[in-house]
Parts: structure tokens; sequence; C-alpha cells
């Protein structure tokens, strides 16, 4: 008897190792619950995650891709559980770096919820699931800057009467920037007859290029040619460089001024040529008015440097109303005054034009 109680350990140390076996039961139990379990899908795809709930119809899981969803039982072919780690780690699928954050708009998580149904019912990989949650998750990704911009306007005037007219009118313009470039073509045509004489048919092409030196100060180049028929313009072609300055620069209104020097040559009806040399004074306006109506305006005076007294000066204003943000009605008012034209021509020439516009 007494070497039966000498074997038997203490009831205090009975009940210290009962405490001992509850507390690492208590410690070690979530760990082996919270260890992942392979399924094997009947398409042939594996999924590894941890069990949250089982019904006779659906099993739910959660992992770090997927977040928490469901599979139902006919689609399961078979389970692993926590016996074979290492497959289940190979096979896992790898966690989003990019989870989305808990509150999402209703459309997106909609849409999540749709990609996520493909993916467990094995209409698209696990790749291609992957690529478009990322794709629908990411921030989108800033425009860059617009380079190029162009417009066009058609004119049409009819009058059918006692005598009938016919004037087309059209306009493009293609402006390219990129800092410390601008690049701007301009180019104009009207061709018309009234009672089949011809009244209108003259082209006129422009191309200016600024390069900014400073935020206010740029030097340019321009160039240009053209013909006018009815005054009896064969050919007109002119080059200038100049220096400008932004006397005001807001987001709404601009006006610069530029001066330089001019060289142009026209070849008139009948064999005469015309050589001068200019200098080039212009201003340039330009103001956004409210939402929908736009106005610009520009004056360029060139005195002849071997005679002020004969001169050329050319005015043109445009105002726009915008119907929508890319289509316009337009009214354009063009004057130009020159001291020196073909024989029998007069000096002033004054077009009123009326378009619509398109801005792409």
């Amino acid at each position: 008897m007494a070497n039966r109680r000498k074997n038997n350990p203490p009831s205090y140390a009975r009940h210290l190792l009962l405490w001992l076996g509850c507390l690492c039961s208590a410690w070690f139990f979530p760990l082996n619950a919270a260890q992942p379990v392979v399924l094997h899908l009947r398409n042939g795809d594996r999924l590894t995650g941890e069990i949250v709930s089982e019904d006779p119809a659906r099993l739910t899981l959660t992992n770090s891709f997927l977040g928490r969803f469901s599979i139902p039982l006919t689609a399961i072919s078979r389970r692993e559980g926590p016996t074979n780690l290492a497959v289940a780690k190979a096979v896992a699928i790898p966690a989003a770096t990019n989870a989305p954050g808990p509150s999402l708009p209703p459309a997106l998580k909609r849409q999540l919820d749709d990609l996520q149904t493909l993916f467990v019912t094995g209409s698209i990989s696990a790749d291609e699931f992957q690529r478009q949650r990322t794709k629908l998750i990411s921030p989108p990704k800033p425009a860059g800057p617009k380079h190029w911009t162009a417009e066009v306007f058609a004119g049409l005037d009819l009058l059918y009467s006692e005598k009938d007219r016919q004037l087309y009118t059209g306009r493009a313009k293609v402006t390219y920037t990129k800092a410390p470039l601008r690049n701007n073509f301009d180019y104009l045509f009207s061709y018309g007859w009234t009672d089949g004489e011809l009244t209108a048919n003259r082209m006129d092409g422009w191309m200016k290029t600024d390069w900014d030196l400073t935020p206010r100060s740029y030097i340019y180049n321009l160039g240009g040619a053209g013909y006018d028929e009815i005054r009896l313009v064969d050919w007109r072609y002119e080059v200038g460089p100049g220096l400008g300055y932004h006397l005001f620069k807001r987001t709404n209104f601009v006006l610069r001024v530029e001066a330089g020097f001019h060289y142009q040559v026209q070849d008139f009806e009948g064999g005469r040529e015309e050589k001068t040399y200019n200098q080039r004074l212009a201003q340039d306006l330009r103001w956004n008015i409210g939402a929908n109506f736009s106005f610009d305006e520009k004056v360029e005076y060139f005195p002849d440097l071997a005679d002020l007294h004969s001169y050329r000066l050319r005015m043109e204003a445009n105002l726009r109303y915008w119907l929508k943000s890319n289509l316009s009605l337009n009214l354009t008012v063009i004057d130009t005054y020159e001291t020196s034209t073909a024989r029998g021509v007069g000096q002033n020439d004054l077009q009123i034009r009326s378009s619509i516009g398109v801005k792409f």
C-alpha cells in the first residue's frame, strides 16, 4: 500500500497536469482550425481557404485573394485537410496586394461579385481573374496632356431671286502644343458666283511657330501663302520672325503683343511682281465669356520699311456660341486694307462669315 501511494502523484500535481492539458488544447485548437483546406473542383481547378460554414448545399470559405465566397458542393470533387499543407501551399492562389478597402461603391461591388462567380464556377482562370480584378480596383491612370487640337468650319450663303448667288466658305485650324513649343496652322477658302459669274475664289494659309523663352515671353516665326483671283493676285507668300510677350495670361483671358520683321512677295495678274520688307506689329486677344461664349480678335500692322506711307493692315474678330463642348456657331469679320493693290482693285477688302464649327 505504501508503494502504491508513493507511485501515484499527489492531488495538487494531478490538478496542475489537468490545467496544463486544457491550456495546451485551447492554445493549439484554433491554430489547427485555422489551417487551410484544399478543394479539388470538378473543372480541374484547386482552391485553398479556411472553412467558415457548411450546409447540405454549399461550402463557405475565406482566403486573402477572394475574401469570403461560397461554392456549391456539387462543384467539388474532393477536399484535402490540413495533412497536405505542403500541397496546399503549392497550389494556393497568391494573395492580392491591392485588395479594396471595406467600403466599395455598389456598382464596383457588383462587378467584383460577378467576377468572383465566374472564377469559382470555372468560367475564367486564376490569372484572368487576377488581371480583371486588378483592372477594376486599380485607380484609373490620369490622361496625358493633349498635344493636338483641330477645328473645322463650314459656311454656306445661298440666294435665289432676281439674281442667284452661291457662296461657300471653309476654314481649318490645327494646333500642336508641347511646351515650350506651339505650332498653329490656319487655312481659309471661299468660292462662289452670282448669276453664273465668278465672284469669289481665294485661298490663304498661315503657319506660325512659337517657342517660349520664359512663362511670358517667346519668339515666333510666321509664314503664309495664298491667292485671290478676284483681286487679281496670282500668288502671294510671306515669312518673318519676331518676339512676343503675354501682357495678360489668365485661364479665361489672354492678351499678347508681338513685334518683328516681315518679307512679302505678290505676283499680280499681268506679270507685275512686288516685294516688300515690312515691320510687323501685332496684338492678339482671346476671351472665354462664361460657359457658352468665346471671343478672339487679332490686329496686324505691316508698315513698309522703305516707305512708311505704304502699309498693310489686317483685322479679324470671331464670336462663338458653343452649342456643345465641340460644336459652335461662329460669326467672323475679316478686314484687310492695303495701300498697294493690282490696277483697278480697291484698297479695302471686307469679309463677314457665318459658319458651323466642329472641334476635335
